[in-house]
């Protein structure tokens, strides 16, 4: 299969959007100005914790937020200035959003979040809860990814059988990467892209379920479901 053809590639999985369990997109901006737009988005990694803050991002700005965004990674450390680069000139009209608060230390958290004082907000993603109030604790579930994969599928000129090859190898996947979507949407694309019959690039023996791998490549996107939590 060619890789424009591949339900996997990254240009069908970057349409993919955000799936809640409960509430949507509306109740969580109702969530987020009662906590006076200084919260968490909490999850683990491949929970969609990122692709929500897209979301929201394109809300906020239609609303006429001046919007700040700083996205850090696991191998990219945090620049020198780039903090007080994003405090310059904040005032109550500028919303500060941190993708990845985890990559920084306690005294850079600490200046951010004093010199955020003078903005309208600060939202921010990270692993774990207590940075901030949590706005929304993200999860991945077989069920919902079953449903990603099934929407990527439903376009793709398969036979019923390789559909449902791939449908069973992602829940073995699942499994393997420690219910990390992210890195399961990367296997299914190699497996789709062999041709039946070949050898697997992609083994699927059953594997008890553990943390992801430290040190794993991050793919570029995000998908995943939560769980809104009670106001």
């Amino acid at each position: 299969m060619r890789a424009r053809e591949n339900p996997f590639a990254m240009v069908r999985l970057e349409r993919i959007a955000f799936r809640f369990e409960s509430g949507d997109l509306d109740d969580l901006l109702r969530r987020l100005s009662q906590l006076g737009y200084r919260a968490a988005i909490v999850g683990p990694e491949g929970s969609g914790k990122t692709t929500l803050l897209e979301a929201l991002a394109a809300q906020l700005a239609g609303q006429g937020w001046n919007l700040r965004p700083l996205r850090l990674r696991r191998d990219q450390p945090c620049p020198g200035g780039v903090i007080e680069q994003l405090l310059k000139s904040s005032d109550p009209r500028t919303l500060i959003l941190l993708d990845g608060a985890e990559q920084l230390g306690w005294w850079r958290w600490r200046r951010l979040v004093r010199g955020a004082r003078a903005a309208g907000g600060l939202v921010i993603t990270t692993h774990r809860a207590g940075r901030l109030p949590t706005l929304i604790a993200c999860r991945t579930s077989i069920p919902l990814l079953s449903g990603i994969v099934d929407e990527l599928l439903d376009a793709a000129p398969l036979a019923d059988a390789r559909r449902a090859e791939l449908r069973a190898a992602a829940v073995t996947l699942y499994a393997q990467h420690g219910g990390n979507p992210r890195e399961v949407l990367r296997g299914l694309y190699d497996w789709c892209a062999e041709a039946p019959g070949q050898p697997r690039r992609v083994h699927l023996p059953p594997v008890a379920a553990g943390p992801h791998r430290a040190g794993a490549a991050r793919p570029p996107c995000d998908v995943a479901g939560c769980l809104l939590d009670s106001p």
